[in-house]
């Protein structure tokens, strides 16, 4: 909801996207003043950066991978910090 008449909006009616059938600007009173062309064409530039494929997901192969990794790697950090001590401890 909008409060106040004083605020600038831009309406995107072609998204070029089946999901989205428009888009909405509200302008901040800073750049409020600038020309409708001006604020058209940032609109699009934004608009153009929008990637609307949802995001890929990775593999379940390689998340597992990824885990063991983790996981072994935290086991041979756990044994070097024990020798480390150990060998403190004796010297």
């Amino acid at each position: 909801m909008v409060k106040g008449v004083s605020k600038r909006v831009i309406v995107v009616n072609n998204t070029g996207n089946k999901f989205f059938e428009k888009i909405v600007f509200y302008v901040t009173p800073e750049y409020g003043n600038m020309k409708e062309g001006q604020l058209n064409s940032a609109a699009a530039k934004y608009i153009s950066t929008f990637d609307f494929r949802p995001p890929a997901k990775s593999s379940l192969r390689r998340r597992y991978k990824r885990r063991m990794f983790l996981r072994i790697g935290g086991v041979a950090l756990a044994i070097l910090a024990v020798i480390g001590i150990a060998m403190a401890v004796i010297l």
